[in-house]
């Protein structure tokens, strides 16, 4: 068995769906495909929740009419427009999603919870869609809400999964359901609490959604089916002779998606690296092309595999003479930024002070306000953080003199290495961070060979 993810971009248009409808055809297994929202629905959704609460009505109802044509066209170039029980379905989704749009209008307010309900139209939408295509083209197709399964808290927009209920519920409801069809159809990013209440798991949950079946039902593989050929060695819109690496370890293409690879979710590998699940990315575009396997153990260790890019980067330094062998300092700062819910990306430490870096738009005054309370904290703005990313790249002897040559003249903040065997992580200004990852890219790949 396996999960299929398609992304929206894989079924943006009627086209490209009749393209997602084809590459299931060399499947003989039974097969669980996860699609998201239609490309720019969620965007769209939000947009609409944004004016309803603005007292905007008019303009809300006006995307929602947007959306509505939109899949009406889809359906109508599947030749669905005579499905009638399909057009009652459809219909009933926008009825309620309007209906939320006028409560968020009354009220001017749109809280997490029905800011989730709305946005989960997209995935439900595309979803009846699609398999009511597949249904057409008399594949044995089902589909599945989610959400039945789904379990999660209800902490809404960017709720956690409760795996072993998501097992357990699974088991009973799903499993059952290939042994009666070769295809089952249904939602990522989208959950539900155990009130029944509509969650979503965050931006990119869908491949996380994917990646959470496939460890529950123990699938043969997950593939995440994407609009480029694969994991590559740099961002192609940087590099524009970017090639795809056929093959990293979880820890490679994990590395990788927490510093910038956008074709990965961060949490998209740990499911599979719980049950050793092998994870294939794919161009929907290019189905033919074999993309980037990834598995526990990389074939070609010791060799820079990618370099990724994550921009809007703060720095924040954190002095206290205090600190010179006291016990504690780290756990008070630590403590400060889990108190506002703050991930920090890259650590290095002094005698006396303490180095971290975060995303700007986690940055709050508060926080600088609460480690001032016991030390001195020098904040560096404009950063971005490269990663040189391969297994064991600290046993190539040659690895560091050729990042620095590559880099000279270039400015590098902070430096980490020495607490992973798969990334070396600079920090340099982000206005430098073009240049960087060209020089970089051209020393360890110009001939193709790492």
């Amino acid at each position: 068995m396996k999960v299929l993810k398609f992304g929206g971009s894989s079924i943006k248009d009627a086209s490209v769906m009749k393209r997602v409808a084809e590459i299931l055809n060399a499947y003989t297994e039974p097969t669980i495909v996860v699609l998201s929202a239609t490309g720019g629905t969620t965007d769209m959704l939000l947009q609409a929740i944004q004016m309803a609460s603005e007292g905007k009505m008019d303009d809300a109802l006006a995307v929602k009419q947007a959306l509505e044509d939109k899949h009406f066209s889809i359906m109508q170039a599947f030749g669905l427009e005579v499905n009638e029980a399909l057009h009652q379905k459809i219909a009933d989704y926008l009825a309620k999603l309007e209906i939320f749009l006028i409560g968020i209008n009354y009220i001017r307010e749109a809280t997490p919870r029905t800011c989730d309900a709305v946005i989960a139209h997209g995935e439900l939408i595309s979803t009846t869609i699609f398999n009511a295509y597949l249904r057409s083209l008399d594949k044995k197709s089902h589909w599945f809400d989610v959400r039945q399964v789904m379990r999660t808290d209800n902490q809404f927009g960017s709720a956690s999964v409760m795996k072993n209920e998501l097992k357990r519920l699974t088991h009973d409801q799903l499993i059952p359901l290939l042994q009666k069809y070769d295809i089952i159809v249904t939602q990522g990013f989208i959950g539900s609490t155990a009130d029944g209440l509509t969650t979503t798991l965050g931006r990119g949950g869908s491949d996380y959604s994917a990646a959470l079946l496939g460890n529950a039902m123990n699938a043969d593989e997950i593939e995440i089916w994407t609009d480029v050929s694969g994991v590559m060695t740099a961002d192609p819109n940087i590099v524009k002779d970017a090639f795809t690496q056929h093959d990293l370890s979880f820890q490679e293409a994990a590395e990788l998606a927490f510093f910038g690879a956008k074709v990965l979710h961060p949490s998209t590998l740990l499911p599979a690296m719980e049950r050793d699940i092998p994870v294939i990315v794919k161009n929907t575009f290019d189905p033919e092309n074999p993309g980037t396997v990834i598995t526990a153990k990389s074939q070609r260790p010791g060799i820079c595999k990618a370099i990724s890019a994550k921009g809007k980067t703060m720095i924040l330094t954190v002095e206290s003479t205090r600190m010179l062998l006291a016990y504690g300092f780290l756990e008070k700062i630590f403590e400060v930024f889990a108190r506002y819910k703050v991930a920090v990306d890259l650590v290095s430490t002094s005698e006396i002070s303490v180095s971290l870096t975060i995303h700007k738009k986690q940055f709050t005054q508060e926080i600088v306000d609460d480690l001032s309370q016991f030390s001195n904290v020098k904040i560096s703005d404009d950063m971005a953080i490269i990663a040189l990313v391969g297994d064991n790249i600290k046993t190539n002897i040659n690895f560091l003199n050729r990042v620095f040559t590559a880099l000279t003249g270039i400015t590098i903040e902070m430096i980490t290495f020495g607490t992973s065997n798969v990334n070396l992580s600079l920090v340099i200004p982000e206005s430098q961070m073009v240049t960087c990852v060209e020089r970089l890219h051209n020393k360890f790949f110009k001939n193709n060979n790492g």
